[in-house]
């Protein structure tokens, strides 16, 4: 019984020792090198998907918290080519193993906010109100989904010591639809 147990604190030593001597360019999301490369080439697409949720915010809700469908209409137009080049971009993105969850979690918030802006369109085009409950119901599930990835996103700039460079998912601001006017 003693030499068991002696062989097991060996074996836990021997596990600790070698775990300690592990690669120093690691971390918990996987190398950092690897990390590094993916965050920077990711930047740019937060920033520009930000900037297409600024400009909806801009042009279709402007000071007030209700846009009209007519508004929505006009500025999803001009953006969803937008943000489906951002998607084919982002989908060029190989992440590093460990950050296959926060990739599809991105890449799901995107889809979420082309199929709302879609659905708005095609609901106003043929004067079909009915619609927009859905489209707000997407919006929400993406805008839910932005709070989990804005912490990983920190997390990882902690994790690169890149604090001050954190790029966040803007927060979409709650908006109802009216009917066109």
């Amino acid at each position: 019984m003693g030499m068991n147990r002696s062989r097991l604190l060996l074996s836990i030593t021997v596990s600790l020792f070698l775990a300690s001597c592990g690669d120093d360019d690691s971390n918990r999301f996987g190398n950092t090198d690897d990390l590094r490369h993916y965050r920077d080439a990711l930047n740019p697409i937060i920033d520009h998907v930000s900037a297409i949720e600024a400009q909806v915010q801009q042009q279709a809700v402007g000071s007030s918290t209700v846009a009209t469908a007519a508004n929505l209409n006009a500025v999803y137009l001009e953006v969803r080519p937008q943000l489906l080049e951002t998607l084919v971009d982002f989908d060029r993105l190989v992440p590093p193993k460990n950050l296959r969850t926060l990739h599809h979690d991105i890449r799901t918030l995107i889809i979420l906010r082309l199929d709302a802006y879609r659905i708005v369109m095609e609901g106003f085009a043929v004067g079909d109100s009915t619609v927009y409950a859905t489209a707000e119901t997407q919006l929400r599930q993406a805008n839910e989904l932005i709070v989990e990835i804005n912490i990983e996103l920190c997390e990882i700039d902690v994790a690169l010591g890149d604090l001050e460079d954190c790029r966040l998912l803007a927060r979409q601001r709650r908006r109802g639809f009216s009917n066109p006017v």
